[in-house]
């Protein structure tokens, strides 16, 4: 049993910076931030609000939960990246992911999660949305930089949407690469910036489309592009980012935009039902 003090919140993070935003602005709420990490690449900055910081590996995630509730937590986000692929290349992980999804008809990302966040339900303690202490960091609709697609482009656009959809109601992933009308590369495990990547070596010029999955659950796996997203746009020499709009995270946006306008990569926030965007 704790001693009475601020309300806590787990912070259950992953690789990259939205973990230190969140355990940030939660702080300044009031909360009291007991950290679970996932990475051995923590943000630094993480430390400097955080209360007690754990390091759980992937095939111990079922801990997860015993840890927070001795610590009283009742309420815990889920931010940050983790490699889905290390549940193929690490049979502990595969194991691991096996226990929580005991009885899913599949193990997508989607399932996995839903599966994480019912064993912490069980353990008293509720996953909240992502965006409770990110709503500021949402992609809006709109031409988000200078440059505005070419009317071509804004065709890729609609029909990377249209493919995009199918992926994710396939779970497959939450991105593609298109150029001119035609499929260049969809993401699976490899996460995003990697596709990227790997569409840049088949064909320049591309426009990615990401987007949500389908009745996105707030709690987990939001889409999200930061910097890294623009500089493998770079070095794969794609001309169109477009994002979900109301449903994307965009890490650092200032940053983002600035880089894209320096390359000449449009990024646009595009609406889930019309997928032609003006100017913001």
């Amino acid at each position: 049993m704790t001693a009475a003090g601020p309300p806590r919140l787990g912070l259950i993070a992953g690789e990259g910076e939205l973990a230190a935003s969140v355990a940030k602005r939660a702080s300044a709420f009031g909360k009291e931030i007991i950290v679970v990490s996932l990475t051995d690449t923590l943000d630094p900055s993480v430390k400097d609000v955080a209360s007690k910081i754990y390091h759980v590996d992937l095939r111990d995630a079922a801990s997860i939960a015993t840890i927070l509730a001795r610590e009283g937590v009742t309420e815990a986000v889920m931010i940050g990246k983790v490699w889905r692929a290390d549940g193929f290349r690490r049979r502990p992980v595969a194991q691991a992911v096996e226990a929580v999804t005991v009885g899913r008809r599949c193990r997508t990302d989607v399932q996995i999660l839903l599966g994480f966040a019912e064993n912490l339900r069980q353990a008293g303690i509720a996953l909240v949305s992502q965006l409770r202490y990110l709503d500021d960091a949402l992609v809006q609709e709109g031409v988000m930089g200078r440059r505005i697609p070419t009317p071509a482009e804004w065709g890729d656009v609609e029909f990377g949407a249209l493919v995009a959809r199918a992926a994710t109601e396939a779970g497959i992933g939450q991105a593609v690469a298109v150029r001119d009308r035609a499929v260049v590369a969809v993401e699976a495990a490899e996460g995003t910036d990697a596709m990227i990547r790997r569409a840049g070596r088949l064909a320049s010029g591309c426009v990615v489309v990401k987007v949500s999955w389908p009745g996105q659950d707030e709690r987990f796996d939001l889409p999200v592009v930061g910097p890294g997203t623009i500089e493998a746009m770079k070095k794969g020499r794609a001309k169109v980012l477009a994002c979900e709009a109301g449903r994307t995270i965009m890490v650092r946006k200032r940053d983002v935009v600035a880089s894209a306008d320096e390359a000449g990569i449009a990024v646009v926030g595009v609406s889930r039902t019309g997928m032609r965007g003006g100017a913001a």
